[in-house]
């Protein structure tokens, strides 16, 4: 009898478990998002204000604006996967019809026409961007995370996947902060059109293969549900009901929104090092400060989850950060004070990090165990609006700052305003975003459930079977 039952836990602790290969391909899609998207949040508004000579206040207003359509493309993208029907399922053929738009415009980006006036290069920055991260940013990210939920199948699990993804993202980069200087000066140096074109030709290729290895290797395990029911479609109004009905959404969304401009306020580091302490190589140094932590901790994470849950895990990470950033703002001279201060605020945030992608999954099971309702798309372009806005709000600061402290890009030596808004950018901004999710974490309870729900999904896959698609 004993045997019997340690073999029974065995088998549950196995029940959806995603190989390491699933795993791999799956943080394959991510790390070629990224060639695109740390590329561009990492070094965009260094290309407008040094090489096209965009005014720092305009760049910041037109990402916060495109931000804003993008989050509210994402909720129009959760209804486009939800009425999804297709061989590869509902989320992943999205990842595939993005992959090519996604690519191109990265390469629309970083060739702004030279020969274009001040209000010509405005507006097709604006064009451009809003392309990019409205569009195709959307479709791709937004299949991308859904499928997580239709292809990993408990909490633990998704917790696993997204550690392996995590790593995966963090150490491409790592490997950019490092290569991208180097390789512009390689091509010709930061502020000549010809360096930027080659390099996101280059990260545009690499994105496409990236994308479709993810693609073809991961395949969605939760069987579509019927299309109709009683000769009927299946209405989307009970499950934006339920939706708007479950306050995880809210926090989620917050957390996200939060996260995402801690994130986004990182931009300004290539600025910190050059200007506040004086050399423009500490930014790789900075960089690897703040992806080290991640390799390092990101591991931990899922032990840490179970062990505490992720409220009290990114609860304690968190208060980390806040009291790094503090003690940056008041030593914002000091190389070695900034470096450990950068080193500690990036380990406080792995696990809000870690945990960010893994809580709509969360949520879709807790509404599926709530109220039979099981909606990915909806939930994830609901949620990844806020990661939207935020990442929005934290370059639209950046821009902001700049402009009121008078950045001017053809100085070699800021002025002291200037220097000030950006020790605010590396340290004061972060700070009060720490506060913020410290607030924001205090709510999120759905741990407490993680037991009934599991429970129901065993119950629920014994009666239904394990399900698939039909996948060519």
């Amino acid at each position: 009898m004993a045997k019997g039952r340690i073999m029974t836990r065995k088998k549950s602790r196995r029940e959806g478990a995603s190989t390491v290969k699933e795993m791999l391909l799956y943080g394959l899609g991510d790390v070629g998002s990224n060639f695109i998207w740390t590329f561009t949040s990492s070094f965009l508004v260094l290309y407008y204000t040094d090489s096209v000579k965009a005014a720092a206040a305009y760049v910041g207003t037109m990402m916060l604006v495109a931000r804003i359509l993008d989050g509210a493309s994402d909720i129009l993208m959760g209804v486009v996967i939800e009425k999804t029907r297709t061989r590869w399922g509902k989320a992943r053929p999205w990842i595939l019809f993005g992959s090519v738009p996604f690519a191109v415009s990265l390469l629309l980006l970083f060739n702004v026409p030279t020969g274009f006036s001040e209000s010509g290069k405005n507006a097709y920055i604006f064009l451009t961007y809003v392309f990019m991260s409205v569009f195709c940013y959307t479709a791709v990210n937004l299949a991308y995370h859904a499928t997580l939920a239709r292809f990993s199948l408990t909490q633990h699990d998704r917790a696993v996947v997204t550690t392996v993804r995590v790593l995966m993202v963090t150490a491409l980069a790592l490997v950019l902060a490092y290569a991208t200087p180097y390789l512009l000066e390689l091509f010709g140096g930061q502020r000549k059109q010809r360096s930027w074109s080659i390099l996101s030709a280059i990260y545009a290729g690499l994105a496409f293969i990236c994308l479709m290895g993810c693609f073809f290797g991961v395949k969605e395990k939760v069987p579509l549900p019927a299309a109709k029911e009683g000769g009927r479609r299946r209405p989307l109004g009970p499950s934006i009901r339920a939706l708007l009905h479950t306050k995880y959404f809210y926090l989620a969304a917050a957390l996200n929104t939060v996260g995402a401009a801690f994130s986004g306020s990182m931009g300004g580091y290539i600025y910190y090092a050059r200007d506040v302490l004086g050399n423009a190589g500490y930014f790789g140094l900075m960089s690897a400060l703040t992806m080290l932590p991640m390799l390092l901790g990101t591991p931990l994470m899922p032990l840490f989850f179970r062990k505490m849950g992720k409220r009290n895990a990114i609860l304690s990470g968190m208060i980390l950060s806040a009291a790094a950033c503090a003690v940056q703002f008041f030593v914002p001279y000091s190389l070695a004070v900034v470096l450990a201060c950068t080193g500690f605020r990036a380990l406080g945030i792995v696990p809000l990090l870690t945990a960010a992608y893994t809580l709509p999954g969360d949520i879709v099971d807790y509404m599926d165990w709530k109220d039979g309702i099981r909606t990915e798309g909806l939930v994830s372009g609901a949620t990844s609006f806020g990661s939207k806005v935020g990442t929005g709000l934290g370059s639209a600061t950046l821009g902001w700052l700049l402009a009121f402290g008078r950045y001017d890009a053809g100085l070699a030596v800021q002025a002291q305003a200037t220097l000030d808004a950006e020790i605010m950018i590396g340290a004061g901004v972060p700070f009060f975003l720490c506060i913020a999710c410290i607030a924001i974490i205090l709510f999120w309870d759905i741990d407490r459930y993680l037991p009934q729900i599991e429970e129901a999904r065993r119950e629920k896959q014994q009666v239904e079977g394990p399900g698939g698609i039909t996948d060519i």
